[in-house]
């Protein structure tokens, strides 16, 4: 049966790859949404995101990172069914954003400071976008309202938060079979080389996957293939900006939330605002199971975790709106 899926899926891939080349190659001039990409991986992406990859692939090889975690195991095995581990890497996902809780999680269980159920279990929580983000970038600078970016985020962290203890419940009865605590510590003369390279290593998978999933979406929706799928929540919502804004943002999140920022603040703004956050695209999903298929983590429970962050997500925004924004 796995023999047959995977078959399946090399052939579907296959002749996905093929279509893409040849839409690319005599269906318009796409380079700009290749260079657009880039340019969003190098305005945005890069200034934000290198220097968290750097500091964590350094914290994560310190002893006192061990000795942190250890002290915050009572409160997350209580709430996640983790060792402290969990605490750190939430710690450092909440600041950062997408994708380094993934890549936290990653290093941690390469670490063996996870057992594979924990690190499923972890992967579920810690993968979170960061507040700059939301309260900065979407709140005052897309709809220019700080305060909208303020709740976004509380809300998207309570999400984060119940969805984390849903997942807790993963294989619950199988005991945690990690040796928590015994980082594999990297000699002090060698660390800043390894967390540079680590850093440049993954902010070009990460430029990589952001560039191609952009260039896809421009792709499709100039082909009108994306015109179904709109149409249809177009007729849910009675409003074709939040219908561009959910397809958009099921591919990529920024794109999807700036479109949604040109409709203004309404009753289902805030709820699908934060089912595209809790979602991630599949831009930021491909980043973070890069980095977890590295590390030999499940990624099917992660998968249908995104899924339930949105949903969620959505249903606590919805509850919050009908208060603030009805």
């Amino acid at each position: 049966m796995t023999k047959n899926v995977n078959l399946l899926f090399e052939y579907s891939l296959f002749f996905i790859l093929v279509a893409f080349s040849l839409v690319l190659a005599f269906f318009g001039n796409f380079s700009y949404a290749v260079k657009d990409g880039l340019s969003l991986w190098i305005a945005c992406v890069i200034p934000s995101l290198f220097p968290y990859l750097f500091i964590t692939a350094i914290l994560t090889s310190l002893s006192v990172t061990a000795k942190l975690s250890k002290g915050l195991s009572p409160l997350t095995e209580k709430v996640f069914n983790i060792n402290g581990a969990v605490g750190y890497a939430l710690f450092i996902s909440l600041i950062s954003g997408y994708p380094i809780g993934a890549k936290t999680v990653a290093d941690l269980k390469n670490s063996n400071a996870l057992s594979d159920t924990e690190a499923v279990r972890a992967s579920a929580v810690c993968s979170t976008s960061s507040p700059m983000f939301l309260i900065g970038s979407v709140g005052s600078i897309m709809f220019n309202d700080k305060s909208f970016g303020l709740t976004l985020f509380l809300c998207h962290l309570f999400s984060v938060l119940i969805n984390g203890f849903f997942f807790s419940f993963y294989k619950r009865k199988e005991k945690n079979t990690a040796k928590p605590f015994y980082f594999n510590n990297k000699a002090l003369d060698n660390i800043l080389y390894d967390g540079v390279y680590s850093a440049i290593i993954s902010i070009l998978v990460v430029g990589g996957l952001i560039t191609i999933f952009y260039t896809l979406t421009e792709v499709l929706f100039s082909l009108n293939l994306l015109s179904p799928i709109i149409d249809l929540f177009s007729l849910i919502f009675n409003d074709q900006n939040f219908a561009k804004s959910i397809v958009f943002g099921a591919f990529e999140c920024t794109k999807g939330l700036k479109a949604l920022s040109s409709g203004g603040i309404s009753l289902f703004t805030l709820p699908v605002a934060l089912a595209i956050s809790g979602f991630g695209g599949l831009s930021v999903i491909a980043q973070s199971v890069s980095f977890l298929k590295g590390a030999k983590i499940k990624t099917a429970p992660f998968l249908l975790s995104k899924v339930t962050s949105a949903v969620i997500s959505f249903i606590i925004g919805l509850i919050v709106s009908i208060i603030f924004y009805r």
